[in-house]
């Protein structure tokens, strides 16, 4: 009994720190944008298209290390290569302080897509994967973006305490005060680094070794990473998962912008945007706990994922029709809040795709390159594409219309991924057949 309740709290730690790595990682190159973007614009001298710019130099760069470093995650161990990635992230964080030129901007983001996926991505997928075994996959998943939800949230409002002490709550804050705060922030992000590579190091165990692997899965494990590479892109339930990733991970993007559009549609303050936006993020925690279990219990995961494209197009078709008001904030949180439930529940169960799909475990690495090469492609064009609109529409005195006009794009991405999940359907069969598959027997 006292060996099973240490294996239950070892297993509890295991993932509580792959948890706080899968967020930390991320924090230096995006918490800023998300949470801060007219004060990062600000003190940095940028404009909506250049910072758009940047974050699709961080998502050529980001695309090249998911396929390269997909085969990396088969061959070492999440242990040693997620404290590195770590680490190196919270150094550019600390160059970033610096508030260094455009040309500067673009080699950091340039390195953040490195460090932040090519030894790091993967391998994270690889441990929670492994970690969930055969019948809590959606429960795995569901936690480890649930808990990264909660890790964002907390750090975001304090985050955004924290600069408003700095700035004050005026509508257009001092750039001098705004700059002060940007540097204190970025030091904290480095900070959280550090912690999340020490827990990593000391708590998470290497993985152990496949000891009864079937004679297939023996043959596909000693095979060559070509060999590998090709039954991955062989499998049809590999691009549709791409699709779906795709679709889900422009919806996701968008939360990019909320502060910005609660601040042009709805006459927010910028410290009131910063407050809405991590007040938001807290539901990414109830979302996708919710979903994993929804989807292990009782709907199974390509349902659970088709549902939330249906709830998104239903979302984004009311911000189209939705006049704006000051009187309607509370309309336009709410909708916030839907897709955000949506688009937060797919970041949580997307993954789990690959157990359902039946994606051997010893091509995990491999196939994880493979999908998130094609499917975080929104990090390349969703940045530069927004920011161009957003800044033509308001060069032309209606910002409104580039924001409608996102929103139509978006209407027609999740119809693709919805058209995907239900392709996916087909494929996989009766919900018996996906039972049998999940729970192994």
């Amino acid at each position: 009994m006292n060996n099973h309740h240490h294996g239950k709290r070892h297993r509890a730690l295991t993932l509580s720190c792959l948890v706080l790595a899968g967020e930390s990682i991320f924090i230096p190159p995006f918490h800023l944008n998300r949470y801060f973007k007219s004060s990062l614009l600000d003190a940095f001298g940028l404009d909506e298209l250049e910072l758009g710019k940047l974050f699709a130099v961080y998502g050529v760069s980001a695309m090249a290390c998911y396929f390269l470093g997909g085969p990396l995650a088969d061959r070492f161990s999440p242990r040693k290569l997620l404290p590195a990635s770590l680490i190196a992230t919270g150094m550019g964080s600390v160059y970033m302080s610096t508030i260094p030129s455009l040309d500067g901007l673009y080699a950091l983001y340039t390195f953040w897509g490195v460090s932040t996926i090519f030894a790091f991505w993967a391998p994270l997928i690889r441990a929670t994967r492994e970690w969930g075994g055969e019948d809590r996959q959606g429960r795995g998943f569901g936690i480890l973006d649930g808990g990264r939800g909660l890790v964002a949230a907390v750090l975001a409002s304090g985050a955004a305490y924290t600069f408003t002490a700095i700035v004050g709550d005026a509508a257009s804050p001092d750039v001098a005060r705004e700059t002060t705060a940007v540097r204190t922030l970025l030091y904290a992000y480095t900070g959280v680094c550090i912690v999340a590579a020490v827990c990593i190091w000391y708590f998470v165990p290497d993985p152990e070794p496949v000891t009864t692997p079937d004679a297939d899965d023996t043959r596909r494990n000693r095979s060559s990473g070509l060999t590998r590479l090709k039954l991955v892109l062989s499998s049809p339930a590999v691009w549709l998962q791409a699709v779906v990733i795709v679709a889900a991970y422009s919806a996701f993007k968008m939360f990019d912008y909320y502060g910005l559009y609660s601040e042009d549609a709805y006459g927010l303050s910028r410290t009131g945007s910063a407050k809405l936006t991590a007040n938001l993020s807290y539901i990414r925690v109830g979302a996708t706990l919710a979903a994993g279990w929804i989807a292990d219990r009782f709907t199974g995961i390509t349902r659970a994922v088709a549902g939330c494209f249906g709830l998104l197009i239903a979302s984004y078709g009311a911000f189209l029709y939705v006049e704006p008001s000051r009187d309607l904030v509370w309309l336009m949180t709410a909708n916030m809040a839907l897709s955000g439930i949506a688009f937060f529940a797919l970041r949580g169960i997307y993954f789990a795709l690959l157990e359902e799909s039946r994606t051997s475990r010893h091509l995990t690495g491999t196939a994880v390159g493979v999908i998130c090469f094609v499917g975080f492609t929104p990090e390349i064009f969703m940045p530069p594409m927004t920011g161009w609109l957003i800044a033509r529409a308001r060069e032309g005195g209606d910002v409104l219309t580039g924001y409608n006009q996102i929103f139509g794009i978006l209407i027609g991405l999740t119809a693709l991924g919805l058209a995907a999940a239900v392709m996916l359907l087909r494929r996989l069969g009766s919900r018996r057949d996906h039972t049998t598959v999940r729970s192994g027997r």
